[in-house]
Formats: structure tokens, sequence, C-alpha cells
């Protein structure tokens, strides 16, 4: 049986041209809205989602991604009682446009989960500690933040896919400009 965990919901509106406020509006009363009136860029929208946020456990889930409905309450269940965890992740499929799983990516090593690091669950002592992600970084700002993590707490590979990264060829980590941002961040950490 789960402990019982109440949930928050968070979201950053980052600029958005499209329909999302009118949408996200008729959730007023059961999400935290953040609304930056520009884009930003998903470093500075995941940290005013961190400042926003009270929990004891902080997960990001990007606009075009998913959950298993049960990913919340397993992966908190594993932080509630190991203290020794700093942060825990799964593995995870990638989906298509209608959520068809395409192929599962296990993340079993270091260098798969700063690839693919999707889906973490973290204390958020971990961000007090480590700080934030890094917003001179218009990607691999979650790259750069599992490094730091990686360095200063122990991690949880539970190998089920309960996150689910839907890939539709604009996604920030198919950009052309990824494997330079890439090589900036692992030459910064001496990599």
């Amino acid at each position: 049986m789960f402990s019982t965990v109440s949930i928050e919901i968070v979201v950053v509106d980052d600029g958005s041209t499209d329909e999302s406020l009118k949408i996200l509006n008729m959730f007023k009363g059961s999400i935290v809205l953040i609304v930056h009136e520009k884009n930003q860029g998903v470093a500075t929208a995941a940290n005013s989602g961190l400042r926003a946020a009270t929990g004891d456990y902080i997960i990001r889930l990007d606009a075009d991604d998913f959950f298993n409905k049960l990913s919340i309450h397993f992966l908190s269940q594993i932080l509630i009682e190991n203290p020794d965890i700093g942060y825990v992740y799964t593995d995870h499929y990638r989906v298509d446009d209608l959520g068809f799983k395409q192929k599962k990516v296990v993340i079993d090593t270091e260098d798969q989960l700063y690839e693919y690091g999707a889906g973490v669950m973290f204390r958020r002592e971990v961000f007090d500690k480590i700080g934030v992600y890094d917003e001179e970084l218009k990607n691999c700002e979650d790259y750069d933040l599992l490094i730091r993590v990686c360095k200063e707490y122990k991690g949880f590979h539970v190998p089920l896919p309960m996150y689910r990264y839907h890939i539709h060829g604009s996604n920030i980590s198919l950009d052309n400009n990824r494997d330079e941002f890439k090589k900036l961040v692992r030459l910064r950490h001496g990599l």
C-alpha cells in the first residue's frame, strides 16, 4: 500500500501562442499556473516551476510527454522508504503522435541517464544543495543538472518504462545544436 502523497501540479506556460492558456485556465484551482509573457526557454520555465513547487519531491514533465498513471505514487514511495536515495528514475518508451509505443529505452547507466534524463523524481533538498537548471544553456540543461546531481547523490533505477517521451521531429533533444551544448557541458564538468 502506498503512503499518502498529495500531488501539486505546477504548470509553466512559457509564452505559448496557441490555445494553451485558455485550456489551462479551465483548471484554475486545481493547478498552480505560472505564465511567462514571452518564451524564455526550457531551463527558465523549469526553474519557475521549481520555485513555485512546495512539495518534498519534484518531477518535471515536458509539455509533449506523459507519465504512467502510477508514476508519481510509485516513485515517491521509493524516496519515502529510502532516505539515502536522492533521486529515482525509470526507463521510458518513445511514443508517436498518437501515444503508440515505438521503442523502449533502458536507462541503466549514468551516461544513459544524462542522455535521456526525463522523468526523474528528485528530493527537494537536491535543488537546495546543487542548484537549479542553468538558464544560459538553451539545450542540455537536464544533462548538466544530472551530472551535478550524480556527483552528490545516490540514485535508484526502476527498470520499468513509466515515462512516455513523445517523438515528433521538433524535440529540443533532437535539435542539431544539442551535440555542441553536450560538448560544452562535458567540458565544464571535466568529462
